[in-house]
């Protein structure tokens, strides 16, 4: 009723309307008026008693749900009719525990700030096919939580509701991928410390330089860099399982190749090549088969067993080398047990390591939320198939060797060549590479140490000193991998205590080895002879230079256990130095990442960055370091540079990082080109929007 266009008071306006005692139906169709539209008149006897003027207030709305007070509200609109029900008592309900927002309702309720940034954002990009995260998408699909005792845990990354989508395979399936892969990082780890023990007699029996046979070793470690950066780049297209193939075939051609090179020093140098291309994909992209697969809640785990199983692979197999080398056969009994395990890893890889990469922004928009599904439980995960042959023969013919597809945009593909000069990604790397890359010289030249005279060690001997750096590494990367407050309560000071743990075990294991065997093998001063004659010198007149390795007492003097364990602190600081890095590059991705997806890929980037830079290192280090230690005097000499110029090191970049860490960050997502400031300006989006 529009009371303001009728003119005259309100409040005799409202009168007219209302029946009055006593009149007939004409005069009540005069006070009507006739523009107004009244219901009936109920009956008399059901009238209640007339009401008290009501006076309308100005300032209520024209709209305004007010109705006249002898008019009944409408009824409820109902589905179906339901029968009239018994009154309530007038007690109030009892109480119930309110649920956490997160959980009641299951899709996260829009806020005014959320619908401004997504109306922003729609108004600035028109054509943008970015979808954002619950916040503005909050209406097409609910938040999705994990199951059993990880029930009341949100799911990060949010699964799609395609069943091929890894986030939704099957436990079974999800762990056979896993292991396969780790069996492949067990094999890259055992070739490439394979020649360790056996690097003399190689060079014996090819009759070539020391230093020709130590490039065995640090060519494929060079190579393994180059192939691993390409594979980053390469998965942005075709995915990594075509890689993972590519790198088993090449592996498999390598190690087969290595058991019938007994006598060609070239063909075994072109075997190793091979071994080294296929290093490259197992390095560095395994990290992100691991973020495609798990959640958040459940990666720390898997992502710990990687780092171990690595380091175990790498410094454990020269114990048993060592001994299988002793025989008959000699070094090719190694690559022969070797080309053994391919027997499971071919399958393995081939039917038990599908593709793990998957667009999820574009299998997100299948099933738009209703209003019905909004406020009930989060949607399960995919239901946990039995293995059956269906199961199996479902799974097998989903498996293609090429399966992934993406369009190869510039600023993706960059990322990753990118994440090598990036400010964290350096700094990191000039911290580790010195530890990292002299251990790897000096058992590159334990043999060459070692195996001539006065020591005279075999083999096994020789392969019982990677004893201690066995076990001291694992120790050292396990602690850090499986302390659950080490990611999420990695402060500054914390990272200041681990680099100078770190650098004190490096500093004291590499330093006192040079010390101790220079010590060692220097044969003690001879005495000057007297003018006057003595017993001495009467029974023996001519006194001559006394050889070190003429004479078999300086051996003995060289305490081979108290060796193996400070390469044991040589290599559990450069462990500790290197556990430093997945903290501080996660705390750098999420400070520059633009969401969710691109932050996990930045990770990604950014370790496989630091792993190959240590690679390049340690692969120099291998051919450097045996023509500089080559002599007692000469082995001193480089341990007290090392170990000087580690703690110079360590010292300037700590200092770097406890006055400028944030700006370190920023500066990474200016190389990675993640920083848009117009975007930081408008606080628009959210980080766990959709890549």
């Amino acid at each position: 009723m529009d009371f303001m266009g009728m003119g005259g008071d309100p409040e005799k306006e409202l009168r007219v309307g209302i029946p009055r005692p006593g009149d007939d139906e004409s005069m009540r169709e005069i006070r009507r008026g006739p523009n107004m539209t009244v219901p009936p008149t109920p009956p008399a006897k059901d009238l209640p008693p007339p009401p008290a003027l009501l006076r309308l207030n100005p300032s209520t709305p024209l709209d305004s749900p007010s109705e006249p007070p002898n008019r009944p509200l409408p009824p409820r609109p109902t589905a179906k009719a339901q029968s009239p029900k018994a009154p309530q008592p007038s007690r109030s309900p009892p109480f119930r525990p309110q649920a956490p927002l997160g959980m009641n309702p299951p899709t996260r309720p829009g806020t005014a700030a959320s619908q401004v940034a997504a109306t922003t954002i729609s108004s600035r990009f028109p054509l943008s096919s970015k979808r954002l995260s619950w916040i503005s998408d909050s209406s097409k699909r609910p938040i999705k939580y994990g199951q059993g005792k990880y029930g009341r845990v949100e799911l990060v990354p949010q699964p799609s509701n395609d069943p091929d989508d890894p986030l939704n395979w099957s436990r079974w399936r999800k762990e056979l991928n896993f292991y396969s892969l780790l069996m492949m990082v067990a094999m890259a780890g055992v070739t490439k410390t394979m020649f360790m023990t056996v690097n003399a007699q190689l060079a014996q029996g090819y009759q070539v330089s020391y230093t020709a046979v130590a490039a065995l070793t640090g060519v494929p470690l060079i190579l393994s860099t180059l192939t691993g950066m390409a594979c980053l780049v390469a998965s942005r297209i075709c995915g990594k399982r075509p890689l993972y193939l590519a790198s088993l075939l090449l592996m498999f051609i390598g190690t087969v190749w290595s058991t019938n090179v007994a006598t060609s020093y070239s063909q075994c140098m072109a075997a190793r090549i091979f071994q080294g291309l296929g290093w490259g994909a197992f390095d560095t992209l395994v990290l992100g088969s691991i973020q495609d697969t798990y959640f958040e809640h459940e990666r720390s785990i898997r992502i710990a067993i990687h780092s171990i199983v690595a380091v175990m692979t790498t410094w454990g197999p020269p114990l048993i080398g060592g001994v299988a080398s002793q025989g008959s056969v000699g070094f090719s009994l190694q690559p022969t047990i070797l080309s053994a395990f391919f027997v499971v890893a071919v399958p393995a890889i081939s039917l038990g390591a599908p593709e793990t990469a998957f667009n999820r922004s574009i299998a997100f928009p299948e099933t738009p939320a209703t209003s019905t599904s909004q406020f009930k439980a989060s949607l399960p995960l995919t239901s946990l198939r039995s293995l059956s042959l269906e199961t199996i023969a479902d799974y097998v013919v989903k498996l293609k060797p090429y399966a992934y597809h993406s369009p190869a945009d510039l600023t993706i593909l960059l990322q990753a060549p990118r994440a090598f000069i990036t400010p964290t990604a350096a700094l990191l790397a000039i911290v580790s590479i010195l530890p990292h890359a002299s251990l790897w010289g000096l058992v590159a030249s334990i043999s060459l140490l070692f195996s001539p005279l006065p020591f005279a060690l075999n083999p096994a001997t020789i392969g019982a000193l990677f004893l201690a750096p066995f076990l001291l590494s694992a120790a050292a990367v396990a602690l850090p991998a499986l302390a659950p407050r080490w990611q999420t309560r990695f402060t500054p000071k914390t990272h200041m205590l681990a680099l100078a743990a770190g650098t004190a075990l490096a500093f004291i294991g590499i330093i006192t080895f040079g010390l101790h065997l220079n010590d060692a093998m220097t044969p003690p001063p001879q005495p000057e002879p007297s003018l006057s004659p003595t017993p001495d010198t009467i029974t023996n007149p001519t006194t001559q230079p006394i050889s070190p390795f003429a004479l078999n007492y300086l051996a003995p003097r060289a305490n081979l256990p108290a060796l193996s364990f400070l390469l044991g602190l040589l290599a559990a600081g450069a462990s500790l130095l290197d556990a430093t890095a997945p903290p501080l590059i996660r705390a750098s991705t999420s400070f520059t990442g633009a969401n969710l997806a691109s932050s996990t890929r930045n990770t990604a980037d950014m370790t496989a960055a630091v792993a190959c830079w240590r690679a390049v290192g340690a692969g120099a280090f291998v051919m450097g370091v045996p023509n500089a230690v080559w002599w007692w005097d000469g082995l001193r000499g480089f341990c007290l540079a090392v170990g000087v110029v580690q703690v110079v090191v360590v010292a300037v970049v700590g200092m770097v990082w406890w006055l400028w860490g944030e700006g370190v960050r920023r500066w990474d997502g200016r190389v990675m080109g993640l920083v848009d400031l117009e975007g930081l300006r408008s606080g628009t989006g959210s980080f766990f929007d959709l890549d």
